[in-house]
């Protein structure tokens, strides 16, 4: 069996047709027929059935087990490839969520000198992109190491994760709206007829504002969702709508007030930094992972 023989194989899976295939890899059909039979001589299992007609092809119970198999193998050995390019490019690449860089990052690099003196920056690409979107990153194998957002729980085997902080979900709205003078707290069922700005469905956010609702059983209207954190601020000072955001940002604008939540049952949002589980830290993220470990 060769690394090929899968290649082929789950190409087959898609296409199901040999010809295709193999005008697709620039080789014979034969070619094709023969990396199949060397695949059912190593498992010794039958996994295709062929009709008569070039389209009629049918995969056995063992030929489903395959695919299933044979795209994970081929996805590690994507992802294995692309961790050795780095690692022998000496790049780190990190990916970072808006608010997550703005809060943790950019005080780690200009105040811990040991990260300055050790860390080559020049050496180091960052990526930045929502939470949801980076751990798919993480595990696809394309960023390296990444800050991430959460709501405690971890939902994939495929990541290590540590969390260093943890912040409770605010209100922010304008100080012109009539419920900014309830600085004490309100509850979320007190928005219902607020207009929400939301981020995108890359951010842990917008999973917090569901769970929130669905606990208050309301259904949030939302004016706008963005990935950009000062856009959405900018909204929210007009009084164009609320939004739901960790403590740990701050108002970019004077007339932003944050008010907490009095539910009894809300999220908290965690502060975390993940890697996926068979990747192997170089001194500089292991570096980082320690001055993160201190931020808390």
């Amino acid at each position: 069996m060769q690394i090929n023989d899968l290649k082929y194989y789950t190409t087959l899976y898609h296409e199901k047709n040999f010809t295709k295939v193999a005008k697709n890899y620039g080789i014979s059909q034969p070619s094709i027929s023969s990396a199949i039979k060397r695949l059912e001589t190593y498992f010794q299992a039958k996994l295709i059935i062929r009709g008569h007609a070039a389209s009629d092809l049918h995969f056995t119970p063992a030929g489903e087990q395959l695919y299933q198999h044979a795209a994970s193998i081929l996805n590690e050995l994507e992802s294995a490839q692309q961790e050795i390019t780095h690692l022998q490019s000496r790049t780190t690449t990190i990916g970072l969520p808006p608010i997550l860089k703005n809060a943790y990052f950019a005080k780690i690099v200009l105040a811990t000198k040991a990260f300055d003196r050790q860390y080559d920056i020049d050496h180091m690409q960052i990526y930045e992109a929502g939470s949801n979107g980076l751990t798919q990153s993480l595990i696809n194998g394309d960023i390296d190491l990444a800050l991430l957002g959460s709501l405690g729980q971890n939902t994939t085997d495929k990541l290590q994760v540590f969390p260093f902080a943890t912040a409770p979900f605010y209100v922010y709205m304008s100080q012109e709206n009539p419920l900014a003078k309830h600085r004490e707290g309100i509850y979320f069922k007190d928005l219902k007829a607020q207009q929400f700005i939301s981020f995108d469905a890359s951010f842990i956010h917008v999973q917090a504002t569901k769970q929130l609702a669905k606990n208050a059983g309301i259904r949030p209207k939302t004016f706008m969702k963005t990935n950009d954190v000062y856009f959405l601020m900018s909204l929210v000072a007009e009084n164009l709508g609320v939004a739901i955001l960790t403590n740990i940002v701050s108002p970019t604008h004077p007339d932003i007030v944050t008010i907490p939540l009095l539910d009894a049952d809300q999220p908290l949002f965690s502060a975390n930094v993940a890697f996926r589980k068979n990747h192997i830290l170089t001194t500089e993220e292991n570096l980082l992972i320690r001055i993160l470990s201190q931020q808390a």
